[in-house]
């Protein structure tokens, strides 16, 4: 059975590094739309187009050769009429008999940098004769933000005066508050005229011309010049050269996916403030070229194994500084509160959306110190714990002080902002939050799932403390987070439907509505073990499950929408947090299922760059899921699924505070054998080599190991899958067996 193939309504294509992102159409150019050179998610270039004697060449494919780099090949002239010998044949000269048709052949090369543009044009005359030709680039540009570009608002932009500069043009952006500029250089020889810059080309049989053309972002008030670009493309390059790479004997989609997927995690990052912030990736492309805190803790610790919290640690460092200090309505920021999102664009950096900091979420609090705590089971650093203590216990203060808002013990919201969304859990669109019958209710609410962020969070602070030699203080929370599981599960559980509530309401009754929000509690461990069973039962029934993922919202709501953001569509990141809660309570035929459709889903899509968020078209109902509209691809949180989902299906469990890594693998069908290459935990670096065997169990070796890391035999300590006795015998093989080989 052939494979199904799927692309995204919206045909632009990207290229993308730091805070710089091109996007160009079809055509292989940019003119209007969303098209355009941002830097900073405001357009300094609006239009970019080569033009041969007036005309535009006709664009045959455009490829993207890497994140950062895009390649479009054209000819000139186009056929303009058929011959009936086909596309190739019929043609009619051009320009009075001077080039016959498709003889002159041209390939654009583009090059994004963190804060410059590089094209390089390839021209190359077929013809017999020499020719002479008039080539121009036709440049604007208006500093339209992207969300002005994506909705058709650009009008509204401050606009540009342009003047002639040396070997180029320079933009200046008018009366925008900033002193924002573009300085566009060509080589060899051009001038600027009537919005183009020109020059003439002569060219014999078979010559080829190299055209180089330079756009640079000039900030006067936060610029990155060319030594500071090269410094963070060094790091960059560092971070690519050490991340933990996937080999299988055949080359598998699954390798393939996960390794672009590793790939794409390394290309978002912003590459802005602080060296140590560099690696704090954005969101996704295009929309979202710019920090969303709870997306970025998510996809750095989702993908923590691959760079033993590389990224994870510049996600921390930016937010630590970045905590909230004191009440300011306005943004919704708190004392020991975290970061929302952080937006970069003319609009936000000039005060008119109050975005550029904004603290309205209450899921990155707790984020905040899942991160902290996995970052320490990576790297056993005790003094990068000690140095954010204090952060920590602040996140915890607020959520005691500020975060319950009538003191019953649960982290409410209440947007105070009248510029902020209206729901700040998981589910944060507008619409998001609605009960059994479909109707929308209002806040203040206690979401489930941020419960269960709350819970292991507070069970890392009680790590935290322990590290730090506070004992008293580390087994008071331990309670705290004891007591607020067991009150969860009173309160939350709703007996006859064997699920949880969506949150609690203003009137503190359950939200009945069935939801993933329910499942993501699964990987938090908040819920109570003789619940487990029947929450997994109901998750994989067929108004929930669509076969390649879990919905957001069950079909059997009257609010159900297949192509809306939260109420019925499928997210990726999302399923990926439900399989490792599966995993941890090893439900592994459960895992298999939940995979083989991300897997399946993912296999729809060029590069397995599946989108945003995917429609909620269950796979018997239609051919594919659909997705969202305008929705990103890639998204970054998207692509950390990948990485979780192979520590999943390994079972890892890394413990590098006792030099130790847990390992219980649980390979599918479909994918029989997999290398790990440069797995570091702690300071030790290992390779292992995992195989299925024809009786489904799946074996390790451990290929080769520098520095110190007993590699053990061990699943979670929830599963049910094992009992004592296996798990004595796993720890039996692991003393002999599984050794550098």
């Amino acid at each position: 059975m052939l494979h199904p193939s799927a692309s995204l309504a919206r045909e632009v294509h990207h290229a993308w590094c730091g805070p710089s992102l091109l996007v160009v159409d079809p055509k292989g150019g940019a003119n209007g739309g969303l098209g355009g050179w941002y830097f900073r998610q405001t357009r300094f270039l609006r239009q970019l187009r080569l033009l041969i004697d007036g005309a535009e060449p006709f664009a045959c494919s455009v490829a993207e050769l890497s994140p950062a780099e895009l390649e479009a090949t054209f000819l000139h002239p186009e056929v303009r009429s058929g011959g009936g010998g086909g596309s190739g044949s019929g043609g009619t000269p051009s320009g009075g008999g001077r080039l016959l048709f498709r003889n002159l052949d041209l390939r654009l090369r583009y090059r994004v940098r963190p804060a410059s543009l590089e094209v390089t044009a390839y021209l190359t005359s077929r013809w017999q004769d020499a020719l002479e030709l008039a080539i121009a680039w036709q440049l604007d540009a208006d500093y339209a933000t992207i969300d002005q570009a994506m909705f058709d608002d650009a009008a509204a932009s401050p606009g540009a005066a342009s003047e002639p500069a040396e070997g180029g043009v320079r933009f200046r952006c008018v009366d925008c508050g900033l002193p924002l500029a573009t300085l566009v250089s060509a080589r060899p020889d051009w001038r600027f005229e009537a919005g183009q810059l020109v020059t003439k080309v002569t060219l014999e049989r078979q010559q080829t011309r190299v055209l180089g053309l330079v756009v640079r972002a000039v900030d006067g008030s936060d610029p990155i010049d060319e030594p500071a670009e090269r410094r963070r493309e060094e790091r960059l390059a560092s971070w690519r050269g050490s991340r933990m790479t996937l080999h299988a004997a055949a080359e598998t989609p699954f390798v393939e996916i996960a390794e672009r997927a590793a790939e794409d995690l390394g290309s978002l990052a912003l590459l802005e403030g602080p060296a140590d912030e560099w690696l704090t990736p954005g969101a996704g492309i295009p929309l979202y070229q710019s920090l969303w805190a709870r997306d970025a803790l998510t996809a750095t610790w989702q993908s923590g194994l691959i760079d033993r919290g590389d990224m994870l640690e510049d996600v921390l460092d930016r937010l630590t500084r970045q905590q909230g200090r004191v009440d300011d309505a306005a943004r919704d920021e708190q004392p020991g509160r975290i970061l929302n999102q952080a937006k970069t664009d003319l609009r936000s950096r000039t005060g008119r959306t109050g975005f550029d900091l904004n603290y309205a979420d209450v899921a990155s609090p707790f984020m905040y110190l899942i991160g902290l705590g996995y970052h320490y089971m990576l790297t056993g650093d005790r003094g990068y714990v000690a140095a954010r203590y204090d952060a920590a216990l602040r996140v915890a203060d607020w959520a005691r002080r500020q975060g319950d808002l009538d003191g019953d013990g649960y982290v409410e919201y209440l947007t105070v902002s009248p510029n902020g969304p209206t729901h700040q859990g998981w589910k944060d669109s507008e619409n998001a939050v609605v009960d059994e019958r479909g109707h929308q209710i209002r806040p203040p609410i206690a979401a489930c799932e941020i419960q269960g962020y709350r819970y292991v969070g507070l069970q890392f602070l009680a790590l935290f403390a322990l590290v730090m030699g506070e004992v008293r203080r580390s087994t008071d929370l331990w309670h705290e987070a004891a007591a607020l599981k067991e009150r969860f599960n009173r309160d939350f559980w709703l007996e006859e439907e064997g699920f949880l509530a969506f949150g609690l309401g203003p009137d503190k009754r359950p939200i009945r509505a069935l939801t993933s929000n329910a499942a993501q509690c699964l990987a938090t461990g908040i819920v109570a073990a003789e619940h487990v069973p029947r929450l997994v039962r109901r998750m994989f029934e067929p108004d929930l499950f669509s076969g390649w993922g879990i919905r957001t919202l069950s079909t059997t709501n009257p609010a159900y929408n297949p192509l809306d953001y939260h109420l019925g569509s499928v997210w990726p990141v999302e399923n990926a947090s439900i399989v490792f809660g599966l995993r941890r309570y090893g439900l592994s035929d459960r895992v298999h299922q939940l995979v083989t459709g991300l897997y399946d889903l993912a296999r729809l899509w060029p590069d397995g760059r599946t989108p945003e968020c995917v429609g909620g078209y269950g796979r018997e109902e239609a051919g594919h899921p659909g997705a969202y509209p305008r929705a990103n691809r890639p998204q970054t949180w998207n692509q950390s699924a990948w990485p979780l989902l192979t520590q999943c299906l390994l079972g890892f469990v890394p413990l590098a505070p006792l030099d130790a890594l847990l390992v219980d693998p649980v390979l599918p069908p479909w994918l029989p054998e997999l290398t790990v290459s440069r797995l570091r935990v702690g300071d030790a670096v290992a390779t292992l080599r995992f195989e299925r065997d024809a009786d489904g169990r799946t074996h390790f070796h451990v290929l080769e190991r520098k520095g110190s890391l007993r590699v053990i035999e061990q699943p979670w300590l929830e599963s049910f899958s094992t009992d004592s006795w296996e798990r004595l015998a796993m720890l039996a093989r692991s003393a002999v067996s599984h050794v550098t080989r």
